[in-house]
């Protein structure tokens, strides 16, 4: 199986070098596509990424969705894997993925999630359990590391061009089509918003910007009023 892995970047100056090394280094087991999509970065990260990428896409703007679905309409391989440019996946993500595709016991399977790991202390620990325990409810948030088929992510629209809630739209839309499972494995998480916020005032405002998503709030404005992504 050939992975496109598609890496949504901004602002990571040179964290993104050691990033796409590490993430070179632990990718031998499978052919590997690696396309960063910047989202208007001003500190040369683009740049920095191209060494490392196969390819290096431009975005003019911070959008997470739209920079996503940029990489997955020019990935090539066999099975698309969304990663944010500062979370580090499991170091068999290969073998892993793999092996579930090729097993998957159920057919009705859309997506599979690694679980996520926040860090240490109560707060963070808990919000990684939270977080684990939605996707068995169909929602994964952008930290996990999301694995789905080209055939699938087109037929369920693919990522939304939101700058927040993107990981909320794309879940929804592909609960519609399965079931998304998560596998044990940890992604571990910068968990940069969350340190700055506080876990639990991340998790409350986390929670009441789905809610005024579901009453019909835009995405832009949600993402207008972000304290910093």
């Amino acid at each position: 199986m050939k992975f496109s892995v598609v890496v949504a970047a901004r602002n990571e100056g040179p964290q993104i070098v050691s990033g796409l090394k590490r993430l070179r280094a632990i990718s031998q087991t499978s052919p590997i596509e690696l396309i960063v999509v910047d989202g208007g970065s001003d500190d040369g990260t683009a740049e920095a990424a191209r060494d490392w990428a196969d390819s290096v896409i431009a975005h003019d703007s911070p959008n997470r969705g739209a920079q996503w679905d940029a990489g997955a309409r020019k990935a090539t391989g066999d099975l698309l894997f969304f990663l944010r440019a500062d979370a580090q996946p499991p170091v068999n993500w290969q073998q892993a993925l793999e092996h579930f595709w090729l097993t998957k016991p159920d057919e009705r399977v859309a997506a599979v999630a690694f679980s996520v790991d926040y860090g240490a202390g109560f707060g963070l620990r808990a919000l990684s359990a939270w977080s684990n325990a939605r996707v068995r409810r169909g929602i994964v948030g952008a930290d996990h590391g999301l694995c789905t088929t080209p055939e699938i992510y087109a037929a369920a629209g693919g990522y939304p061009p939101f700058a927040e809630l993107e990981d909320f739209e794309f879940s929804r839309r592909l609960a519609a089509r399965g079931r998304i499972a998560r596998l044990p494995e940890r992604t571990h998480a910068a968990a940069r918003r969350m340190r700055a916020q506080g876990s639990f005032s991340y998790l409350a405002r986390r929670l009441w910007i789905e809610s005024r998503y579901r009453f019909g709030a835009t995405p832009e404005s949600l993402f207008a009023a972000a304290p910093g992504r």
